[in-house]
């Protein structure tokens, strides 16, 4: 049976419909169904059943979905072992960031890369942490540069290698003309009830975090006008005064337009980690490129004291 197709079949066990995995995976509909027919008739038994307009995996379906995961994760176990016994990393790595981890990582990162690993083709993809562990899962992707707060952590996969590589504190950044900022101590989330908010969209870790952080610490369910997953964007809507955000310390820098501080009602921090596929860990790419994040972590921490590089 061809690894191609049990692909097919196992992102099905995950997704549910055909639909789903061709969009995952880049497929037409209809080329996912040739494909999964393909499969019944090497395999010599119905794995998918007609239910309404779309399918259901059989019980020996759902069985040779198992296997087709265990086959996957064994055949890139394999190349990464192969890979490991080579001179230098050498193919395409695929890493997804979001976008504060990129804007504090990346350049250095990348920099590293090529110079101690040129034969290696980075591709850079900015993606939210949710996702962008569901494309590591589906093979999409190599490495998720990911995020999570320490209310509202993000998923953990048994197929997945996560490392976690920066803690960071959280801080409340308002505008350098506000009162509150002027005074250089830590500020009250409740002072902010009755303050324009700025925050990820629905669904993100900002977001959740912003909205957890208000109704936890401060007592209210913050008014929140502005919505972005961009970092920059969230500092300028500070600077002039049209909002109030959380920013972590590595963008949080404190301007003549902004200033951040910690938050009075107790420190909040968060984690950038990064995760490969659990066959993948010792891929001489996959090494490489976690080195390179490593270096730029450190990097970046300079001698900061509200951000820790971790060992993972």
């Amino acid at each position: 049976m061809e690894l191609r197709r049990l692909r097919l079949l196992h992102e099905l066990s995950r997704r549910g419909t055909i639909a789903a995995v061709a969009d995952a995976l880049s497929y037409s509909p209809s080329s996912v169904s040739v494909q999964l027919a393909e499969l019944e008739r090497e395999a010599g038994t119905e794995l998918l059943r007609r239910v309404g307009r779309g399918v259901q995996l059989t019980p020996a379906g759902w069985r040779l979905a198992d296997h087709a995961a265990q086959a996957l994760a064994a055949d890139e176990a394999v190349r990464a072992e192969l890979s490991s016994l080579g001179e230098a990393p050498h193919g395409r790595v695929r890493v997804t960031f979001v976008q504060s981890a990129a804007l504090a990582l990346l350049p250095t990162a990348l920099a590293h890369l090529n110079a101690n690993a040129p034969d290696l083709r980075v591709e850079v993809f900015q993606r939210e942490t949710a996702p962008a562990l569901d494309d590591l899962r589906s093979h999409a992707v190599d490495i998720v540069v990911g995020i999570d707060y320490d209310p509202v952590p993000a998923a953990r996969y048994r197929d997945l290698d996560r490392r976690d590589l920066i803690r960071e504190d959280v801080l409340l950044a308002v505008s350098a003309d506000d009162p509150l900022g002027a005074l250089g101590s830590p500020i009250p989330v409740a002072s902010f009830e009755h303050t324009p908010w700025a925050a990820g969209y629905r669904g993100t870790g900002h977001n959740a975090v912003v909205e957890h952080v208000c109704n936890r610490l401060g007592g209210y369910a913050p008014d929140i006008r502005h919505r972005t997953d961009d970092g920059l964007i969230l500092r300028a809507l500070v600077s002039t005064g049209a909002a109030v955000t959380l920013l972590p310390a590595l963008i949080g820098t404190a301007t003549p337009e902004i200033a951040v501080r910690p938050i009075a009602e107790g420190t909040l921090r968060r984690t950038i980690f990064t995760s490969a596929r659990a066959s993948t860990t010792n891929a001489s790419a996959i090494v490489a490129v976690r080195a390179a994040l490593k270096t730029a972590a450190a990097v970046a921490r300079g001698t900061r004291q509200d951000v820790e590089v971790l060992d993972g």
